[in-house]
Order: C-alpha cells, then sequence, then structure tokens
C-alpha cells in the first residue's frame, strides 16, 4: 500500500466520524458538503492532498464556531478516480440531503457526477479542470470551476509565457492519446499557428514507457521549447530523454498537477524549467502559508505541501457561498449567490469571479523558475478570460480583476 493510500484511507474513517458528529458549542442543523475525491489510485497524487486541505480548513472553520453559527458536516468519499464510483458517491450525498458537493477527481468523473447532481438538483465545484458545462455562455446552473487553471484555454496563456522569453519560440507539443489530453494540445497548436509560432505536435499512448523518439524528433526539428498537456509523468520522461541528447531547450511545466516540492525534487534546480502556477509556493511564505502550517499541524493533516493551498482556499470559496446563501439552505439560494460570486484569495491566489453567464472566471499564473534550492517567481501575471481568447498581463496579483 502506497503512502497516500495509507493516509486517504486513515483520512477516510476521520472524516466520516467528524460528519457525523457535531461540535459540542452548537445544536443547530449544520451546513452540508459532500466531496468526492480520488483519494487512492494513479490520480491521488494531486487530489489526496488537495482534499486534505479542504478538510483541514472546515476542520479549523467548525473550531472556530462555523458559518453564521452553524457547523459544517463534511462528508467525504473515495471515488479512486473512476466514474462508476463516484457517481455512487454522489448518490450517497443526495440521500444524506448534501447541500453542495466538490469533486477533487480526474475529468472522467465529471460527466456521472454531473448527472447524479442535476438528478438531485445539487450544485458542484470541480477543480482539477474545468468542465464544459461551466463555460461561457450558458453554463449549466449547477456546475461550476474553482481553483485549478488547467484547461485547452488557459494553456493559451502559456504560449504567451514562452514567446516573452523565447521571442521566436519552437514548441514541441505532447500529448497522451485520451480525449482531454489530445483536444487539448490540438487546440493549442491551432492557437499557436494563428499567433505565427511553430509546432511540432507528438500523440502517445497512455501505457507509453520509452520517450525517446519523441524526444529525437523534437531535437531533430530544432525545438526550444517542449510542453506536455495531460495526466503522468511524460513531462520529466521526456525532459530527461532531451537532456541525454545534450539538448539545451526548455520545459514548460504546471504546478497545478504536480506540487512546487515534487518539481523541485524531480528537476533538482534546473534552470531551464519553468513553471507555471497560479499560487505562490511556500517560499513565499504568506500569512496564509502560515496559518495553513499551523492548521495541518494541529489537525494532523500528512505530506504537506503547495497543493494543500488548493483545498485551503476552496474552503475559503465555499464558506463565502454558504455564509452568503445564509441559512435555510435552498439550491435556488445557493445558485443565485454562485451565479453572483466574488472571493478574494490574495495573497497567495487570484481573485475567483462567478457570474450567470460564466461559472469559470479568468485564468492566470505567473512563471515561477528552480534556481538551487530556490523557486522564484519573476515577470508579470498572465491573465485571459475563460475562453482564452482576451489575454494580457498585469504586475501584481491585486491587478487581478
Amino acid at each position: 500500500m502506497t503512502k497516500y493510500r495509507v493516509l486517504a484511507a486513515l483520512m477516510v474513517i476521520v472524516v466520516l466520524v467528524l460528519a457525523a458528529c457535531r461540535p459540542a458549542a452548537s445544536t443547530k442543523e449544520p451546513y452540508k458538503i459532500g466531496m468526492t475525491a480520488a483519494l487512492t489510485g494513479p490520480a491521488s497524487a494531486t487530489a489526496f492532498p488537495e482534499a486534505e486541505g479542504f478538510r483541514i480548513y472546515m476542520q479549523k472553520l467548525n473550531d472556530s464556531g462555523g458559518i453564521n453559527g452553524r457547523p459544517v458536516q463534511l462528508t467525504m468519499q473515495d471515488d479512486r478516480g473512476e466514474p462508476t464510483q463516484a457517481a455512487s458517491n454522489m448518490r450517497k450525498f443526495a440521500d444524506l440531503g448534501v447541500h453542495i458537493v466538490r469533486n477533487t477527481s480526474p475529468s472522467a468523473t465529471f460527466p456521472p457526477t454531473i448527472q447524479e447532481a442535476r438528478r438531485a438538483n445539487v450544485p458542484v465545484v470541480t477543480t482539477m479542470i474545468s468542465p464544459t458545462e461551466a463555460m461561457p455562455p450558458t453554463p449549466d446552473k449547477l456546475v461550476y470551476m474553482a481553483s485549478h487553471d488547467q484547461s485547452a484555454q488557459s494553456n493559451f496563456l502559456l504560449l504567451d509565457a514562452m514567446k516573452s522569453i523565447t521571442p521566436n519560440p519552437k514548441i514541441g507539443l505532447l500529448a497522451m492519446q485520451i480525449p482531454i489530453s489530445t483536444l487539448g494540445i490540438q487546440n493549442m497548436d491551432k492557437e499557436a499557428k494563428r499567433m505565427g509560432i511553430q509546432t511540432l505536435m507528438k500523440v502517445v499512448p497512455a501505457d507509453t514507457v520509452d520517450i525517446t523518439s519523441v524526444a529525437q524528433a523534437f531535437q531533430e526539428w530544432g525545438a526550444n521549447w517542449v510542453f506536455y498537456f495531460g495526466p503522468g509523468a511524460f513531462a520529466p520522461m521526456l525532459f530527461d530523454a532531451l537532456q541525454k541528447t545534450g539538448w539545451k531547450g526548455n520545459l514548460m511545466e504546471q504546478a497545478m498537477s504536480s506540487p512546487f516540492e515534487t518539481l523541485q525534487e524531480k528537476y533538482k534546480g534546473n534552470p531551464n524549467v519553468y513553471i507555471a502556477s497560479n499560487m505562490a509556493p511556500f517560499s513565499e511564505d504568506t500569512s496564509t502559508h502560515r496559518a495553513l502550517k499551523e492548521a495541518a499541524q494541529k489537525y494532523g493533516a500528512q505530506s504537506l505541501n503547495s497543493l494543500y493551498l488548493i483545498g485551503w482556499h476552496d474552503g475559503i470559496v465555499f464558506t463565502e457561498i454558504l455564509k452568503k446563501t445564509g441559512w435555510p439552505v435552498t439550491t435556488d439560494k445557493l445558485v443565485a449567490t454562485m451565479q453572483n460570486l466574488q472571493v478574494d484569495r490574495s495573497p497567495v491566489m487570484p481573485p475567483l469571479k462567478w457570474t450567470a453567464q460564466d461559472h469559470v472566471g479568468t485564468f492566470s499564473f505567473r512563471i515561477y523558475q528552480l534556481k538551487g534550492n530556490s523557486i522564484v517567481g519573476s515577470g508579470p501575471w498572465f491573465v485571459s478570460d475563460s475562453t482564452g481568447q482576451v489575454r494580457t498581463t498585469v504586475k501584481d496579483i491585486k491587478d487581478i480583476k
């Protein structure tokens, strides 16, 4: 059993016990949140720390008096990243009368989650990627996306970033042979051509173990950048294969799938690795980082890394939703709140803004580099609307609207 599986098993037991209890200080009816998450399985390296961040935020919130004097009852279920299990979890949440659901799992679980959310008439917030049902101009009233800026549309900003660093980039684009990965790279390829950027696109099967042929193709073509969009460890595999041939180009990575700490360990301070992230690493040591560290220690969170910040800030978002919705909770009241929501997540993350026409909001990130044992952010924030077509840069996170 892996470290994440052991921790996930322990966490599920703890959370279900917590969900069955209410804080002694309050006898009021609780706000009820359900979370289906890939606590075990291939996606757990990302989903588990995000779920833990959310869990400890809610535990801290209850210890501080809850929301509007009411406790929060959090019920978590492991879906292992499997669509059928996510659907089953959603049916359990409906039976429990959950008010709102957080999906912390791969995109394959979105269709059944959304189908069951519609059946139960319960809003669901995804975190790993943007579902099409949340996109403008006519998003589903029950479907929203928070935290992760990882989608085909947000990838357009990576083109802007690479071009700002290398005026004439030649980009090797790699996808896994699954729909979300392939579509994302195809859309990025089209946008690059529109911008006058040269690209070479490659797609590999999910079970690929030797990526040498792709590395050779990119090198022979003259790529000075490479980028992989999709699950799994193809980015470091590709970078290692290229470096073994003496290649001196740059890799664009994303800290939304792998935490800064993992990337730092993988690439060992290589200055040719650039990391796009919409959250500040722990090295920036803000008041939010310190609060999370304190809560992690108090509430028994394990293996703390930067992905905990995703769950922590989603806790802030859910708190604002329920606080503004008030009591009693109805889906109509929740939807009215969520379709007119703004949440300040500075200094660690950009603001969140949802409207009736857009349940995703802006995409934004900053570029970080690994320099020795340090993670250094430099340059502007790259920002776009949720379509990826209206893009700009701003100097400070506070300037993002």
